[in-house]
């Protein structure tokens, strides 16, 4: 009695388990493929849309998802094949009418033997709603197939890095831009792990990644050999316990866009040396013309020689006006090489403020912006002030081309005008006052006692503002500087230099003539071979006349290759030479000589003495002298090669 009190109750737990199961539970005959049994499960969430009380598996395949068909027939076949008490699991997609989205159900089956039911096999089945788990799921892999996406084909590089540094995936354009494919630099690590030695181009590649966020441009060498600029970004992800997982490199070749910057650069500069070439060309026609009309005007005179007694005084006074026109040429080109140096040391020297200014002139329009007028007063004597001439216009280069106060724009920016006077303050007549007034900026209010007003020796030079860098330097010359607002858009910068003699070299002059005049001097120079190469013919011809003056008879050369020839035979005492030739420079040429010739003197004739050190040249006994040169220059020059002076 007992055992059918127990029997009673399973099968009422049995029963009742199937309709209190949220997942669905299901009693499949294997021979006819009905639903012996299902519960509330399939009446709910599959077939809601249906009024039938009984299902078949055909009523089921028929709301598979088209995608899954196939899947799902071939799941429909196994069973035929099934062992007894064997188990299987597989999910499939329905589209289920009323739904807007794809249900995902996870079977999980078992094939047994209930006589008391059929004299076939039986599956009894669970159902399980597995929609959330899986749609996460795909949203996962699709997001990884994204990535993996936008990874392979990115514009660029990226790489994936291990902790230790070994590269695990790289991207097409990763491989593009290094010339290393995924197998060369697993190939490299191996080695490197080995302890193998890596070449300083390989080992670049393993450190750009580092702890943390890394940004910035840098040089990287490809597998050919040749450097490129690259951008690098370097992002360390770390596991959920801190430990440091693994890197992600990002890299861009920014070898065109620099290409590009340098072409823009080069083509900015172009269009700045027109500028600047159009004003020298105003300047340098200036100076030629007194050269032109006075050198007219003597040969006439001394055309007239036949007809009346030449006029020594007038042809002196020409003589004068030329030299006067050739030596402002001369000190216009030399600063305008000075100043187109990125680096130079100070030169502070007593010069003429208002000479100084007039040869900048074609600079500061060079560097001023359209619409803003230049206006300047000079004084019409010689101020005379110790100071570095060619900081002097860079100064005021930055001045006028707004780097230190900018230029207001639109409809504010007409009026823009800097007016620059030179003149001795009226208080007190040691001082020069530079004045120089902007109409049209952008003026901040500053004073001199606030802004400039700073020591030398205090912090970093590239922490201050221009205007302290200026005050800089005209304090180190001994001046003040002071700044005055006017309004919103006007400022007054008034810079006090003190007065400084001109150096007298009249006397200096006529005691280095009497020394030069010195008959045994000359003759002994006079039995000297010397060679002359120069290129140029004309400049060629005035340094022969000017050493024929002095009875010294040159060997003149056009070309450094004539003169390498001609030391099969004759090998120089004293050589001048220009530096810059097509066949050989100046330099390599006195060298040569020199192995021939120890005691070789030369003078080393150049335009621009960028590259050249100078200092060390004369340990060689080459001086190095700027062009054009002076007959006293050159006189000078000569005597101190041959240790005269």
């Amino acid at each position: 009695m007992r055992m059918n009190l127990e029997a009673s109750g399973m099968i009422e737990f049995f029963e009742l388990l199937p309709q209190v199961c949220s997942e669905g539970v299901y009693l499949l005959d294997t021979k006819s493929l009905k639903f012996l049994f299902a519960n509330h499960f399939f009446q709910s969430e599959i077939f809601a849309h249906s009024q039938a009380k009984e299902f078949t598996l055909d009523s089921l395949s028929a709301l598979v998802y088209p995608g899954d068909v196939e899947r799902w027939e071939k799941e429909i076949n196994k069973i035929e094949s099934l062992q007894l008490n064997e188990k299987r699991e597989f999910v499939t997609r329905f589209s289920i009418p009323g739904l807007t989205y794809i249900k995902w159900i996870q079977f999980q089956e078992r094939l047994v033997k209930i006589p008391s039911l059929s004299d076939f096999p039986l599956i009894i089945g669970f159902a399980n709603d597995v929609t959330d788990k899986m749609v996460s799921e795909e949203n996962v892999k699709e997001q990884i197939q994204l990535f993996l996406r936008l990874f392979e084909n990115a514009s660029v590089g990226m790489a994936l890095q291990d902790w230790e540094g070994g590269y695990f995936r790289i991207n097409d354009r990763f491989a593009e831009i290094t010339g290393y494919s995924i197998e060369d630099l697993t190939n490299l690590n191996i080695k490197r792990a080995n302890g193998i030695a890596l070449t300083k181009e390989e080992l670049e590649y393993f450190n750009i990644l580092g702890d943390g966020l890394e940004i910035g441009e840098a040089k990287l060498t490809r597998k050919d050999g040749r450097k490129i600029n690259i951008y690098r970004r370097t992002n360390t992800f770390r596991s959920s316990s801190g430990k440091l997982d693994f890197f992600f490199v990002l890299l861009d070749d920014l070898t065109e866009k620099k290409q590009i910057e340098a072409y823009l650069l080069h083509s900015q500069k172009m269009e700045t040396i027109g500028n600047l070439a159009s004003n020298l060309a105003h300047d340098l026609n200036n100076y030629l013309q007194p050269i032109h009309v006075f050198s007219g005007l003597g040969m006439e005179e001394l055309e007239q020689t036949n007809e009346t007694k030449v006029d020594h005084s007038k042809i002196k006074e020409y003589l004068q006006k030329i030299m006067m026109a050739a030596q402002s040429a001369r000190s216009m080109i030399h600063r305008i090489i000075r100043f187109s140096k990125g680096v130079e040391s100070d030169s502070i020297t007593v010069v003429d403020i208002s000479a100084i200014i007039q040869s900048s002139i074609p600079i500061l329009i060079s560097d001023v912006p359209k619409g803003v007028d230049l206006e300047f007063s000079f004084s019409e004597t010689s101020l005379y002030a110790k100071v570095d001439p060619v900081r002097v216009s860079k100064i005021l280069g930055e001045i006028v081309s707004g780097s230190i106060f900018p230029w207001v724009k639109g409809e504010e920016s007409k009026g823009r005008i800097v007016t620059i006077l030179i003149h001795n303050e009226d208080i007190q007549e040691d001082r020069i006052l530079v004045q120089i007034s902007l109409s049209g900026i952008e003026a901040p209010l500053v004073t001199s006692c606030h802004e400039t007003n700073r020591s030398i020796f205090e912090e970093d030079e590239s922490r201050w503002s221009g205007i302290q860098i200026i005050a800089r330097y005209i304090r180190n010359w001994g001046g003040e500087l002071r700044v005055e607002n006017l309004g919103d858009h006007g400022i007054i910068l008034s810079i006090f230099l003190p007065v400084s003699e001109k150096i007298i070299e009249s006397d200096w002059n006529a005691s280095r003539q009497k020394k030069l005049g010195e008959g045994s001097t000359w003759e002994f120079l006079q039995s000297k071979q010397v060679w002359i190469i120069e290129d140029d013919v004309p400049s060629l011809e005035s340094l022969s006349m000017v050493l024929a003056l002095k009875q010294i008879r040159a060997n003149l050369f056009t070309s450094s290759l004539d003169a390498v020839e001609e030391l099969r035979t004759n090998v120089p005492d004293f050589v001048i030479s220009d530096y810059r030739m097509k066949d050989m420079n100046g330099l390599n040429l006195l060298r040569k000589i020199k192995n021939l010739n120890q005691n070789l003197g030369a003078i080393l004739l150049t335009g621009n003495a960028d590259g050249l050190d100078a200092d060390n040249l004369v340990s060689e006994g080459i001086l190095v002298r700027s062009k054009p040169i002076s007959v006293e220059e050159l006189y000078e020059s000569i005597l101190l090669s041959f240790g005269f002076l």
